[in-house]
């Protein structure tokens, strides 16, 4: 039991989700259609909500309806989002793969057939369709059907574990679960605005400064030959010109 409760500090969550509270954030525009927060929700993973944004205005604009973003090549749809959009063919193929599950099961890319289902039911369904990510499918639980779900992806992960809220024994596959029994459940929708502003920001920096490899830098020096105890041998120097006459001139006579 005890080992469970150091998995999550609460007073340092607080913390964090105090320092970057979106008061203004109490809705995704895409919820209203639940494919359209389904795909910016797979943009959104470990990129910032601007990229993601722009994204998904490229693919309404590039596309008549989510059926054709669905039958395009995975290569077309990378070209859609961006060739820099980061893990473009990753998110690409996964995307694609859910879509084509949906449509598989209920022939239109729709999601409409899980209005008025139990909570549980809906989650479920989310969670196992083909090339679902966990991060993907607690978005849409938690912005659409009121879910109480929190997305994790690697970014917000990392971010929580460096500021304390989280151990680092928690996996990115565990930590999603770990906030859930943590955190009530009317504080999901604010905690994961907060959490999302805090990575977005966490984005903008960009990378850190890798640490200097002065050690390695040393250790890939060749190592200095050891020295001898006894002093080196000097060469012998040429015979001088007087010797070299008298060695001719015997040669000579002989």
């Amino acid at each position: 039991m005890t080992a469970k409760k150091t998995q999550f500090h609460p007073t340092k969550f607080s913390a964090l989700v105090k320092r970057h509270e979106q008061p203004q954030h109490t809705a995704d525009p895409n919820a209203v259609d639940p494919v359209a927060l389904l795909i910016s929700s797979f943009l959104m993973y470990d990129a910032p909500s601007h990229m993601a944004e722009a994204a998904m205005q490229k693919i309404r604009s590039a596309t008549v309806d989510f059926n054709e973003f669905r039958v395009s090549l995975v290569e077309e749809m990378v070209q859609m989002i961006g060739v820099r959009y980061p893990r473009a063919e990753e998110r690409c193929k996964a995307l694609r793969r859910v879509l084509y599950d949906i449509f598989r099961h209920h022939h239109k890319v729709s999601l409409s057939h899980l209005e008025g289902h139990p909570k549980q039911h809906i989650r479920a369904y989310l969670d196992n369709l083909d090339g679902m990510i966990a991060y993907v499918s607690n978005r849409v639980c938690l912005l659409r059907y009121g879910v109480h779900a929190i997305p994790v992806d690697q970014t917000t992960h990392e971010l929580l574990v460096e500021e304390g809220a989280l151990s680092p024994t928690v996996s990115l596959s565990d930590a999603a679960g770990v906030l859930e029994r943590n955190i009530r459940a009317g504080h999901g929708l604010e905690s994961y605005f907060a959490l999302q502003a805090a990575a977005d920001k966490r984005h903008a920096a960009g990378p850190k400064a890798a640490p200097k490899a002065a050690k390695a830098e040393r250790a890939s020096k060749p190592e200095k030959a050891p020295k001898s105890s006894k002093p080196a041998s000097k060469p012998s120097k040429p015979a001088s010109g007087a010797t070299r006459t008298k060695v001719a001139a015997r040669t000579k006579g002989r």
